[in-house]
């Protein structure tokens, strides 16, 4: 039973949540609600598997996925693995009014490094800023991104990114609102 405990909290602390720099500071202290349609646990492999329109919840922190699997390694550290079509995250970001989301069809996040992957149609958008691939990998302790396009018929796919001015000033066209733009 103390694995099942702390394989519940080790899912939603180290497992899948998305770094300080996102996360919603609150949402550690708040109560873990998962619901699956089957979940497997074993305290002797130090395992957990949670599948059938899984939904994790935390918080502000949301996960949805087909199946999410955890795995313990002897000093306690975790990989956790959800799958589906996709997994869908969200969280609130911290200091601001406006949520996080990624998406793919894999995500996974090593304790150890503190490395989250999103695999597989990855998209991650927050506000108006958008990021695309075939592969996201975010460090939480540096707050780095790294992103690589897909493959699509064995072609190598491109990222794309999509970043919205910061003000309104920034916006405005480069020609006075009088002037015609130049033919070219």
């Amino acid at each position: 039973m103390k694995f099942i405990a702390r394989a519940i909290s080790l899912l939603a602390i180290a497992g899948l949540v998305a770094g300080n720099a996102w996360a919603e500071k609150d949402d550690r202290n708040r109560p873990i609600q998962i619901e699956a349609d089957l979940v497997r646990m074993d305290d002797v492999q130090k395992t957990a598997m949670y599948e059938g329109n899984v939904i994790l919840g935390q918080g502000t922190m949301n996960i949805t996925a087909d199946r999410i699997d955890v795995h313990q390694d002897a000093k306690g550290m975790t990989l956790s693995v959800a799958t589906g079509q996709p997994v869908h995250f969200q969280q609130k970001v911290e200091g601001r009014d406006e949520f996080l989301d990624a998406q793919a069809n894999r995500l996974e996040y090593d304790a150890r490094t503190e490395v989250i992957k999103l695999i597989g149609g990855a998209r991650l958008k927050q506000g108006g800023d958008e990021l695309r691939g075939g592969v996201i990998v975010y460090d939480v302790r540096t707050e780095r991104y790294q992103a690589q396009g897909g493959t699509e018929d064995g072609k190598q796919g491109r990222v794309r990114a999509m970043i919205q001015p910061r003000n309104q000033t920034d916006a405005a066209p480069a020609t006075a609102p009088d002037s015609a733009p130049a033919k070219p």
